[in-house]
């Protein structure tokens, strides 16, 4: 089954998608936009983001599609961002910081 739109041409939207959520949030915390547009266009980017994931159920790759699906919906209930890599660069410095305290605790134990 081959869906209108290659899974190609839909990562690159979801690329775009995620380039610009980082952008607007990058421009929320410098005060260049103000909370009330930055969270409609959050909420807009997670919606496009959604819909790309949709509509990547129609080729054949539908269960990786599936799962980023999954995943998008996860990041934007758990973590409040548009898209999983949001929720990665989110996190990642929280699991850094827990990697290196667990790295330092299996060296020097108390």
């Amino acid at each position: 089954m081959s869906g209108v739109i290659s899974s190609k041409k839909l990562l690159v939207f979801v690329l775009g998608i995620a380039a610009l959520a980082l952008l607007t949030s990058d421009l929320r915390q410098r005060d260049l936009v103000e909370a009330a547009p930055a969270f409609a266009i959050a909420v807009s980017l997670a919606l496009a983001n959604l819909a790309v994931s949709v509509a990547g159920l129609r080729t054949r790759q539908r269960w990786l599609w599936a799962t980023y699906l999954a995943a998008s919906v996860a990041a934007f209930l758990l973590a409040g961002v548009s898209t999983p890599f949001g929720a990665v660069i989110v996190l990642a410095p929280v699991g850094i910081e827990l990697a290196t305290d667990f790295m330092r605790e299996a060296w020097h134990p108390s």
